[in-house]
């Protein structure tokens, strides 16, 4: 069995500066707007974790996980194909019943 490899998340003062000295170079951007893009990328990695998570407990339906994540419902549903999530039904079950969902609203549509 392969030894577990344990990371530390926490960046020390110096860590942050040069990833932000990074950014700054790569994107040819100011410190204001390297930051800005990097607290950004966080907080949206943040909350496609918190929306898997509630996800697999069971507390959130795949479109209010998405809503969560704040990205399209065709992503989500591909996160949790990349991710392999076990979902008291399958991804593509989900996807199949927008897909009547969406077939239903347009027929409606067409007999009014």
């Amino acid at each position: 069995m392969p030894a577990e490899t344990t990371y530390c998340l926490f960046m020390s003062t110096k860590e942050v500066e040069e990833e932000v000295a990074m950014v700054m170079e790569v994107e040819k951007v100011d410190k204001a707007t390297a930051v800005r893009k990097l607290q950004k990328m966080g907080v949206k990695e943040w909350r496609l974790e918190l929306a898997l998570e509630l996800l697999k407990e069971g507390k959130v339906t795949v479109w209010k996980a998405a809503e969560i994540a704040k990205i399209p419902l065709w992503d989500m549903v591909e996160v949790i194909k990349q991710r392999k999530i076990t979902l008291p039904t399958s991804a593509e079950d989900v996807v199949e019943d927008i897909r009547s969902a969406l077939r239903e609203d347009k027929n409606e549509f067409f007999l009014e």
